[in-house]
């Protein structure tokens, strides 16, 4: 009977708790201001952490390796046991990617790669909207790929404690169930408190209650029963269809980017003609919509910039020659007419509209944000936080999108 290694287990465990951490931190990233203070302090810890479980992942795959076919625990099919391991050896190749893709995004985005407060990596490429592009996706699609295992991951062990009565400190390698467990609790976090930190205690504490009653039913189940003997090799099938399979999960969150934010890994589309450095547009619009002078901020208004504006910032620049992100610069944006920003590339739907006339005032950016997709179908663009359907908030986001854009 094979077992895992000392080195197997104590790494295992220090990736689930490193992984959490960093999962944590990164939560935290994303939902800080942009330009706020805090922002590259998280980056820099986000940096550091990231590195050392690089360091301890590839001390988990070497010991993996070593360790060799090792014996499913006792009451657990040998079948049940390698999707569990294929599933946690997805997850660790994924984690051992990340860094190498982020490294090199952070770089064609001109970002500093500094370890916390330690020191700073010298870069070796400098902006480039094609690498840019191309390792964003991926950087956010390894994201989406590890989050799917995690589902799969968690069925799996639902389904091994209500059939089996085998937990995740055996159902999984040394470390994998627990970290599917507690990672799973901060992705339902963040997925909560994507407009606002108020549901997210709330959304973890019905997780672990839905756990707790998977836990309670398993033990009624299996309180009286005695461990099953199974075979101790898993079938041929088995040994093909599981990596197989788990393959198949990756590939499906390779899609998330996409599906979710409608980012691709490359420009798509129809490209508008520019020269060389030129990312927004150099003039106003003759047309009324650019003559208009924004209201002053109200408290509702700020409240808004916290919620639902600080989103628009992650896709959109707003200053003259800054470069364009995953939407275009929005400089002088009002009065212009739809798909003409220098140097972006729209969608055939949006290049279209501006052809046929849509012009941007208050009123089309007001439509158009309260639900991109539908007003617009076939466009690239999507609302981070969701669409905003309400009269006043939509009001409050072409305030402060007027005031940042039409600037002199």
């Amino acid at each position: 009977m094979r077992t895992y290694s000392w080195a197997s287990v104590t790494s295992g465990w220090l990736v689930a708790l490193l992984y959490l951490a960093h999962q944590m931190l990164t939560t935290q990233l994303a939902r800080s201001d942009r330009f706020g203070p805090l922002r590259e302090e998280y980056r820099g810890w986000h940096y550091l952490l990231g590195t050392l479980l690089l360091i301890v992942v590839l001390w988990r795959l070497a010991a993996w390796r070593r360790d060799g076919a090792v014996t499913a625990a006792a009451g657990v099919p040998a079948g049940l046991h390698l999707w569990g391991r294929a599933l946690a050896l997805a997850a660790y190749i994924l984690i051992a990617l990340a860094p190498f893709i982020g490294l090199v995004y952070a770089w064609s985005d001109e970002l500093v790669v500094h370890m916390g407060p330690f020191f700073a990596l010298p870069s070796l490429i400098g902006r480039d909207r094609a690498i840019w592009m191309f390792t964003g996706y991926f950087h956010s699609g390894l994201g989406f790929m590890t989050l799917v295992l995690s589902v799969a991951g968690l069925l799996t062990l639902g389904w091994g404690w209500l059939r089996h009565g085998r937990g995740p400190l055996v159902l999984m390698p040394p470390g994998y169930g627990v970290q599917l467990l507690l990672t799973m609790s901060v992705t339902v976090y963040a997925f909560a408190t994507f407009r606002s930190p108020e549901p997210g205690p709330r959304a973890v504490a019905v997780f672990w209650a839905a756990i707790a009653v998977f836990a309670g039913l398993g033990w009624l189940i299996h309180r009286r029963r005695s461990l099953r003997a199974f075979a101790p090799r898993p079938s041929s099938f088995a040994r093909v269809a599981a990596p197989v399979a788990a393959l198949g999960l990756v590939a499906l969150g390779g899609t998330g980017p996409w599906a979710l934010f409608r980012v691709t890994p490359w420009p798509m589309g129809v490209t508008v003609a520019a020269p060389e450095g030129v990312t927004s547009h150099l003039v106003r619009a003759d047309h009324p919509a650019a003559q208009q002078v924004a209201l002053p901020p109200t408290p509702f208004e700020d409240e808004v910039r916290t919620e639902t504006y600080k989103w628009c910032r992650f896709c959109h620049t707003v200053d003259a020659g800054e470069p364009h992100l995953v939407g275009p610069n929005l400089h002088l944006i009002f009065g212009q007419r739809a798909g003409t920003v220098p140097g972006f590339t729209y969608s055939e739907a949006m290049a279209k509209a501006g052809a046929e006339g849509l012009v941007w005032t208050d009123e089309k950016i007001a439509w158009f944000i309260a639900d991109p997709q539908k007003h617009l179908p076939g466009t690239s663009m999507i609302v981070s936080s969701g669409p905003i359907p309400d009269p006043e908030v939509q009001k409050a986001v072409v305030n402060l999108l007027r005031r940042e854009t039409m600037k002199d």
